[in-house]
Formats: C-alpha cells, sequence, structure tokens
C-alpha cells in the first residue's frame, strides 16, 4: 500500500506544540498504518508577517480593538498556507490535518484534500473567556472585533472532511453552536506513550505534593503555596516544577528547567503522591494525563476539560480525582485535607486512573484511529 503523504498544519503554542508532532512521530514509526506526515510549524513567524501577528497598540489591545486576536491568528495561518502551497508545488500531498482552526484560517481554495481540524476549543467558546476577553468592555465589543474571526472558522469548518476535537466539550460545542453533525466529528485527545506502571510503595511518612506548570501563576501555584505553607509544611513536602522565579522554603522544594520527558521530570512524578493542579485558565489540561499515566492521584480546578477526564468510563468505579468547587483557599484545604487522610482511596484512583488512561489516551492506540479516518476519507474511496 502506498502511504498517503499527510500535511500536519501545527499550531505550535502552549499546549499545542506537542499534539500533532506526538501522532506525526508515532505514524512515522509504524509504517503499516500507510501515513507519511509531514509536519508544517506556524511559528516562528517570518519577517514579512511577524509586524501582523506581534504588534499591538496600547490602550486598546485590553479591549480588542486593535484586532490583536484575529491579526495573529490570520498571520499564523497565512505562514502555514504559504508552506503549504510551497510543499504542493514540490510533492503530492494527499490530506491535511490541522490543529487548531487557528492555523487553518487561510485554507480557503485548499478544497481538492481531505482536511481534518483538531480543536481543544472553538471560537465561540472562547469569546468569553479570559483567552479572548480579558474584561467586560472587550466581551460588549465583541459583536464588532471578533466577527471577521468568527466568518473565517466557520468558513473553515464548513469545508473540513472531519473534525477531531480533545475532549466532549469541545465536540459538544461544535454541534451546538456550529451545526456540525455528529459522523463528522471523531474525538482525538491528546495522547502518550504510557510510562511503566509503577510498583506499590507504603505510604510515607511524609508524602510529596507534586505542581507542575511553566507559569507558576496562572496555573494557581500561589494559592497552592500559601495553602501548604499554611496547614501542610510539617506533614508534608511540596515539589514545585515552573520556569518561574520563584524562592524555595521550607518543605517546599523549586525545580527549574527541568525539560518534559527528562529523567528529571520522571524522577518528580515517580516520587509525587499527590498531584494538585489549581489552574485559572484553561482550555484542556494535558499534564492531568501525564497524571494519570504515572498514577498519580490528582486535585485539580474545574478549568478545561478536568471534570471529564477526572470523571474516568461511564462505567467506572468513582471518580479518579478531585474537582474543586471553587478556586479558594478553603476548598483547596478541604481537597488536601481529604486525599491525603484516605491513602487506600488514593492508591484506588490511581490504579483506576491509568487504567482509563490505557483505553482513552495512548498514542498507539489514538495513531491507528487517526491513520484509519485518514485513510477512510481518501478520494475514491
Amino acid at each position: 500500500m502506498t502511504p498517503l503523504k499527510v500535511a500536519f498544519l501545527n499550531e505550535n503554542t502552549l499546549g499545542h506544540t506537542s499534539y500533532l508532532p506526538r501522532f506525526a512521530t508515532e505514524l512515522e514509526r509504524r509504517p503499516e498504518l500507510g501515513i507519511r506526515p509531514i509536519i508544517l510549524d506556524a511559528l516562528p513567524l517570518p519577517e514579512s508577517l511577524r509586524r501582523l501577528g506581534d504588534t499591538s497598540i496600547r490602550g486598546l489591545r485590553k479591549f480588542g480593538l486593535d484586532l490583536h486576536i484575529t491579526r495573529w491568528r490570520v498571520a499564523i495561518s497565512r505562514h502555514i498556507r504559504r508552506q503549504l502551497d510551497a510543499l504542493r508545488s514540490r510533492e503530492k500531498v494527499d490530506a491535511l490535518v490541522v490543529n487548531t482552526q487557528s492555523a487553518g484560517l487561510e485554507l480557503e481554495g485548499v478544497d481538492d484534500l481531505p482536511l481534518f481540524v483538531g480543536l481543544d476549543a472553538t471560537f465561540r467558546q472562547l469569546a468569553d473567556s479570559p483567552w479572548f476577553a480579558p474584561n467586560a468592555p472587550s466581551r460588549w465589543l465583541h459583536p464588532l472585533t471578533l466577527s471577521g474571526l468568527l466568518r473565517r472558522e466557520r468558513a473553515l469548518f464548513g469545508r473540513a472532511t472531519g473534525f477531531l476535537p480533545w475532549s466532549e466539550r469541545a465536540a459538544s460545542s461544535l454541534r451546538q453552536d456550529y451545526g456540525v453533525s455528529a459522523d463528522r466529528i471523531h474525538g482525538l485527545p491528546p495522547s502518550l506513550d504510557p510510562p511503566p506502571r509503577r510498583a506499590s510503595k507504603p505510604w510515607p511518612e511524609r508524602p510529596q505534593i507534586l505542581f507542575l506548570g511553566g507559569d507558576f501563576y496562572r496555573k494557581g501555584g500561589p494559592l497552592l503555596r500559601s495553602v501548604f505553607e499554611r496547614h501542610w509544611a510539617s506533614r508534608a513536602e511540596l515539589h514545585i516544577v515552573t520556569q518561574s522565579d520563584i524562592p524555595s522554603g521550607p518543605s517546599v522544594h523549586v525545580h527549574r528547567g527541568v525539560q518534559a520527558g527528562s529523567d528529571r521530570w520522571r524522577q518528580r512524578w515517580e516520587e509525587a503522591n499527590l498531584f494538585v493542579f489549581p489552574s485559572h485558565l484553561e482550555t484542556f489540561g494535558i499534564v492531568l494525563l501525564e497524571a494519570l499515566a504515572f498514577q498519580v492521584p490528582i486535585v485539580a480546578s474545574d478549568a478545561g476539560a478536568a471534570r471529564e477526564i477526572l470523571a474516568g468510563p461511564a462505567n467506572g468505579g468513582g471518580p479518579l480525582g478531585t474537582v474543586l468547587p471553587e478556586l479558594t483557599e478553603d476548598a483547596l484545604h478541604r481537597a488536601l485535607e481529604d486525599a491525603l487522610g484516605q491513602p487506600a482511596e488514593l492508591a484506588r484512583r490511581a490504579q483506576a486512573g491509568r487504567d482509563w488512561f490505557e483505553q482513552r489516551f495512548t498514542l498507539a492506540r489514538n495513531s491507528e484511529r487517526l491513520a484509519e479516518w485518514l485513510h477512510a476519507a481518501r478520494p475514491g474511496r
């Protein structure tokens, strides 16, 4: 079977950076799946597009009136389109996979190829979130500032062969807000290679609480540190993996410069007894999948897809983690007391979480599903 040449159009920002490349690497590793992936990255922008994408007008940006939200997405999508046109001038391409829709806004006229759109959230979902609307005036101005962006998104969705939402939350918006039929929606969450299962260990005298977030402040680190120092510093250890410049303290260990996948990164997961993620703003929360994979029980804010991920399978035997009802010190304190006071329940959650991860989030399984959808969409099938 001649492999399909598939261009993976990659919005390589924040959590999106590794989403498509992981699938591409797995498909390259498994030629029997019949897909030859070609990655095209949206960033860095060339000089000709940098001004369009990067500049903003002081005083207007916080209201969205400088249209930076739209201009940046047009710039990265235009860069992707130019790379795609150059690629197609050199060789035949059989299909396109774009993640996210931000990188696909300039694909108008590319109607001869099957196109799958991956996304962690629709623009309708983002419209009233702090990602697009940091304040009430910016939300009030959305009919003016977002109209062009929403129009481009609808045009892209209208010509898509299929959709690859990361979560049911995103899939629900596609159905309800955009009228996308269920047969065009194929859930494809972020996916990982599972590490070896952890051996059972006695509950330690001082359990390790792990926080992992590049931006200590946006990911809720100050809230966790405050609760820990007030209530747990004499009974546990807090390990913080971050890029932010923050000091260590009594029972607080700060790890900076730790690269995902490195030995230091794995050590933190393997030694952790509880993962706490009180993030203020997420669209998914890939780090929660890492916790499931490493069998680390979870306490998380109700952000992104946390509630969906930690609910586990519909026929499961209980929650896989604790979702905070609110982001307050009292709520987090109660959640930590409850979790760390029940080692046997944490062990059950760790085992059930790993089982759920293997059912839903393994890279091998989901790469096979993606290959099936691409082959089924091949013209002539």
